[in-house]
């Protein structure tokens, strides 16, 4: 398909809360036309006392400025026949080599959705005009006051970075900051939105990334590519945990002396390996492909939020903000303790949750003989047998891992407004930085939410039986809450928004009071849901966690997570469609922070299944028997004369697989080689291109030199066809 003209269609919308003055509106709306951003439609700006919602745009020509200055890029020709595309920053001046380049990829015009040029996706429309917004600013440069300042003067608002230097902030970093702007987003387009749909709902078909990435941009594409490779890659732990729990069910052995389970740790733990690194080939070969790949592409933006003293740069001479980097590493310092202080609290939480489930009970505090530092006797009592959370129930036992749930999901909902507070104090530059900052806070949190019980139960109560029925339990119930809360509960809402809607219109046309557009296009799409993408990433990281580090105590994870991850995939990308707000591009080369935390999952995983095997279970006792023996608790414990063997044997084994880790990723290289290939026929283009560049202008400098005299230029001309010694001579071959 081809996009329409751009000048026809609104690209984003912006919605000013209803207290907005409209003079300021109206003041903002010539402000933006200056700056090239043009208003196609408006909503709610004839009424008082509603939300005015406007339809932004701009020309093609701006567009293609905008692409320029960020260093967009794209898919170019060359003049060699064996270089004959590569991947290069859009320029003007050379748009040629760009233009109908996409297009002729494809020959079914239904895959074709560029613009009539075949140079920007619906998504590069929607990055490139919000980065054209963004770096509007209130003022120009050396303008002292407008018709917009002097509205904000009224309003008290400031808009000036350093009164001083008289350096005016971003416009619309001014208006959500102060409140009269709460929604900026690309407006959804029917055709695209409606052919994405069709094929996330045939589920025969794969997830269509491409169509993707040109609709929501890399950010969101990455996800889903990420969500479709694991669900393939869960196949194969999936297959092997099957077996091992099928000759377990056929031998009558249990989880906790099954010979076999440990090998499906350890199996785990290489397939993790391999795993994360053909991950990171993956998004290297989409990110080449996208134009996000770090070596081709030099673009760093500079979040509009980011404050600093104005200096010369180093490497431009321009004027640029900097902001002291031993200033940013306190603040982070700061934060990190902080986030210490709220672990501690969730810590509190996690253990009154254990004692209520009956993982910390009265038997535990008599066999450490009175003196278990994390028994509470008046929590511990509600799981005891016919007591509201009893733990031998089924049903009730249930309730406080569900009534868990909803609590860690009100302190991670708490924690993510704090974690964006610190982030915004630490004033980060870019926007990579400042949300992998966000990323690792949240991840730390939410994570040691999810987890603690899980490693409590591995480490200090070394119950393997406890530790599964938690695996079970908290995997049942994160399942069925992501699609309650995440489609069916924001479906229902929305549907029956609608028909209050539907029923407030029609009363109103009834008494004929008003006229109203609250029901058109642009104020729906602002009325819309948030799309968070870091929800659905964190479920993936904290799922890939219970199927890689507790691999030996719950063998069918991966089995249950490909059916899992398959309606998830959908269901997620139904979401999105349907009743999100259409999220801004980001375009990124990879999922950044996420990478670095699976990687340090995967090596922990190593540890934690030795753990397993070694002390949380009778595991080892299987091929050890004479290291063990039964406690009065029924317990399988160490025989002390062999506790310092049991230990070297268990870290032997983790050694044994951290080294094979490392010899598989020393022959797994994490790019592709054809893409090293592509990154360096680039270099050779540009080094080839600058040679050329320099003899011209040595030749044009010896040009100078020789003076205006025409008859030196004739016999030097004369002398250069007489012998092919010339400088001249040697200059033209070497131009062409």
């Amino acid at each position: 398909m081809v996009l329409p003209s751009i000048q026809s269609n609104p690209v984003l919308l912006i919605r000013f809360t209803p207290h907005t003055p409209r003079n300021l509106i109206n003041n903002v709306i010539e402000r933006l036309s200056q700056g090239g951003v043009a208003v196609t439609t408006s909503e709610g700006l004839s009424s008082s006392g509603c939300s005015v919602v406007l339809g932004l745009t701009t020309t093609q020509q701006l567009l293609e400025n905008e692409a320029e200055l960020v260093k967009l890029v794209k898919p170019s020709r060359t003049q060699y026949s064996h270089i004959p595309l590569t991947m290069e920053h859009f320029s003007v001046a050379s748009r040629g080599d760009f233009v109908n380049l996409n297009v002729s990829f494809s020959s079914d015009d239904d895959d074709m959705n560029f613009d009539s040029e075949g140079l920007f996706t619906s998504s590069d429309r929607a990055f490139l005009l919000e980065s054209m917004l963004n770096s509007i600013a209130v003022l120009d440069k050396g303008q002292e006051a407008s018709d917009l300042t002097r509205c904000f003067d009224s309003q008290n608002v400031v808009y000036l970075e350093d009164t001083c230097q008289h350096n005016s902030k971003s416009l619309c970093q001014v208006l959500k900051s102060n409140g009269f702007v709460d929604v900026v987003c690309p407006v959804h387009q029917p055709y695209l939105r409606e052919k994405i749909l069709k094929e996330t709902v045939c589920l025969k078909s794969p997830l269509p990334l491409q169509h993707i990435r040109e609709y929501y941009g890399e950010g969101v594409a990455f996800y889903f590519a990420w969500m479709q490779f694991m669900t393939r890659w869960f196949v194969y732990p999936g297959i092997l945990g099957l077996v091992v729990y099928l000759i377990r069910m056929y031998r009558g052995d249990t989880i906790d002396n099954c010979e076999f389970t440990p090998f499906l740790g350890f199996g785990t733990f290489i397939w993790a390996i391999l795993c994360n690194q053909y991950w990171v080939r993956r998004e290297a070969r989409l990110s080449y492909k996208w134009g996000t790949f770090a070596p081709v592409t030099s673009y760093r933006d500079q979040r509009p939020n980011y404050v600093g003293e104005m200096r010369v740069s180093k490497v431009t001479g321009k004027m640029e903000k900097h902001y002291p980097c031993h200033k940013r590493r306190l603040m982070i310092a700061i934060s990190a303790i902080f986030t210490v202080v709220l672990l501690a609290g969730a810590c509190v939480v996690m253990v009154i949750s254990m004692n209520v489930q009956g993982y910390i009970s009265r038997e535990d505090q008599e066999e450490f003989e009175g003196d278990h530092p994390l028994y509470f006797p008046r929590f511990a009592r509600l799981a005891e047998k016919d007591a509201i959370f009893d733990c031998n129930s089924v049903w009730k036992s249930f309730l406080p891992v569900l009534l868990r749930s909803l609590m860690v999901t009100m302190m991670n909902k708490q924690y993510r407004v704090i974690a964006e507070y610190l982030t915004e104090w630490e004033n980060h530059e870019t926007s990579f930085d400042h949300n992998n900052s966000v990323v690792l806070k949240r991840v730390l949190f939410e994570a040691f939410d999810a987890y603690i019980i899980l490693f409590y139960l591995t480490i200090y109560e070394r119950n393997i039986y406890l530790l599964r029925l938690e695996l079970v339990g908290a995997f049942s119930v994160d399942t069925f809450r992501r699609l309650v809360t995440e489609c069916a509960l924001p479906y229902i809402m929305q549907t029956l928004s609608k028909k209050d809607e539907q029923k407030s219109m029609s009363a109103s046309k009834k008494n004929d009071d008003l006229k109203q557009v609250s029901g058109s296009s642009l104020s729906s799409e602002a009325d819309l849901e948030e799309y968070e993408q870091f929800d659905d990433l964190i479920e993936m990281l904290i799922q890939f966690g219970y199927v890689t580090l507790f691999a030996s105590a719950f063998p069918l994870a991966a089995f249950v997570a490909v059916g899992a991850n398959y309606v998830e995939s959908r269901t997620d990308l139904w979401k999105l469609t349907r009743l999100c707000r259409r999220p801004s591009p980001n375009r990124i080369e990879s999922l950044g922070m996420w990478n670095k935390i699976l990687r340090v999952m995967v090596w922990m995983s190593a540890l934690t299944n030795c753990l397993i095997f070694a002390f949380a279970s009778s595991q080892m006792r299987q091929w050890l028997p004479e290291n063990y023996t039964t406690n009065e608790w029924g317990k399988s414990t160490l025989v002390d004369s062999t506790a310092d063997e049991t230990l070297l044997i268990m870290f032997a084994i983790e050694h044994a697989l951290v080294l094979v880790g490392l010899v598989l990723l020393h022959f797994v290289p994490p790019v592709p080689g054809f893409i090293l290939a592509e990154v360096e026929k680039r270099q050779w283009l540009h080094d080839i291109s600058a040679q050329k560049a320099r003899l011209r202008m040595m030749k044009v400098s010896s040009i100078r030199k020789l003076g205006p005299h025409e008859e030196t230029a004739t016999k030097l001309e004369a002398k250069e066809q007489g012998d092919g010694s010339s400088f001249l001579s040697v200059l033209k071959s070497v131009t062409g």
